[in-house]
């Protein structure tokens, strides 16, 4: 896999990571107005910081793979936890662009 496949599997994993965090806010907001309490709105922001860190990651490939490689990694562990279900497909997209960037880095030295 090379760096444009990285990027764009970072970019494609943090904007999807967005569009299913709205949607847990959005979920969250209607299981708290239904039932008083809802864990998804706290969890849902941790999940927005860790998308907006998947894209940063994503546009750092070329310049720095091995800190993009680790952004990209640990925001596709962190979804999933995060936002549960939600956050599955991203984490398909994250894990192998931020794999194949902290590899490429290790054998470069």
């Amino acid at each position: 896999m090379n760096q444009t496949t990285s990027f764009f599997l970072g970019l494609t994993g943090g904007i999807i990571g967005f569009i299913y965090t709205f949607y847990a806010v959005f979920y969250g907001t209607i299981d708290e107005t239904l039932f008083g309490e809802s864990f998804f709105m706290g969890t849902s922001m941790i999940a927005m910081i860790l998308s907006s860190t998947a894209i940063i990651g994503g546009a750092l490939v070329k310049s720095k793979p091995r800190l993009s490689g680790w952004l990209m990694f640990l925001s596709g562990l962190g979804l999933p936890l995060f936002i549960s279900t939600f956050g599955l497909i991203p984490m398909l997209f994250l894990l192998p662009a931020g794999l194949t960037e902290i590899a490429r880095a290790r054998n470069s030295e």
